[in-house]
């Protein structure tokens, strides 16, 4: 709830350092919070329902927030980070919705590796499941990449 409660800004509000060159990516709702830029995609454009590999189309996107990390943002540290909605796992064959959050998270870390994309940055994956719902489920279900500018 961070980005809600101290005051992000989107990036089409201009954001303190203006925009953050993941304009381009599909399915980005991008903001600006104390020094971090957070890339919410959602996971309609990433994965299938239920599963954690990225759907063949999801690439287009991810392929751009890895160019623009390994361009604009070159040497930042990077936190990826694993949503899903509040309904439980019935069929999806995880233990829990934090699974399958970290799951994804997991795959986008691993397709950003791909693209030269080094792993020591990204410092943290994290799921936060079900825990930080947006007003849809479709909102809800997503993977953010979080840069921070400051490291």
């Amino acid at each position: 709830e961070l980005e809600r409660n101290q005051g992000s800004q989107p990036a089409s509000a201009g954001g303190p350092r203006g925009a953050s060159g993941f304009e381009n990516v599909e399915g980005a709702d991008i903001t600006f919070d104390q020094g971090k830029v957070r890339v919410a995609i959602e996971s309609d454009v990433l994965f299938d329902s239920g599963r954690a590999s990225l759907k063949p189309g999801a690439k287009r996107a991810l392929d751009e927030v890895a160019r623009v990390l390994n361009t604009r943002y070159a040497g930042k540290s990077v936190l990826l980070e694993g949503f899903t909605d509040t309904d439980p796992i019935v069929r999806s064959g995880f233990k829990s919705n934090y699974h399958l959050g970290f799951d994804r998270a997991y795959s986008v870390r691993e397709y950003l590796i791909s693209k030269g994309v080094a792993a020591s940055r990204m410092e943290m994956l994290t799921s936060f499941g079900p825990n930080r719902p947006k007003d849809t489920k479709a909102k809800s279900r997503r993977v953010e990449v979080v840069v921070d500018e400051q490291r």
